[in-house]
């Protein structure tokens, strides 16, 4: 017979606690961004098309990119699909790291982001951290 002290149950359960919450904020952080950027492509500001422009892309695809970011964006956000999402979003991250690159811009934030939105949805998704169970170097 084995029995488990009140401390190394609690410890997991509070740990876990603490992580979700963290992960929904990273999250929520991740989809305000998304959703910002989107909301300026919608808009077609003069900026926005500038800024395309100086990229090689034609005004015509901005509102469909921000469309797409927005898709994406959601579906990230809702629970049910947030691994749908989380893929989506690494490929949309991509072709804008691939954008930055080819023109010899900074790309770290794309790359910084890709990396947020995966490490929020393995906090705050239990079968994600059961799927890529980290362990500790003892």
């Amino acid at each position: 017979m084995t029995t488990t002290s009140p401390t190394a149950t609690s410890t997991p359960t509070t740990s876990t606690h603490w992580s979700v919450w963290l992960g929904r904020v990273l999250s929520g952080l991740i989809v305000a961004a998304l959703a910002f950027s989107a909301v300026s492509k919608l808009g077609q500001s003069p900026e926005v098309v500038q800024g395309f422009e100086r990229f090689g892309y034609p005004a015509s695809v901005i509102f469909t990119i921000g469309v797409v970011e927005i898709l994406c964006a959601l579906l990230y956000a809702v629970p049910q699909t947030a691994v749908l999402g989380a893929i989506l979003v690494t490929g949309y991250l991509g072709g804008a790291t691939a954008t930055h690159v080819r023109v010899s811009d900074p790309f770290i934030a794309p790359v910084i982001m890709g990396i947020v939105a995966w490490g929020a949805l393995f906090l705050r998704d239990a079968r994600l951290r059961a799927l890529l169970p980290l362990r500790r170097l003892s």
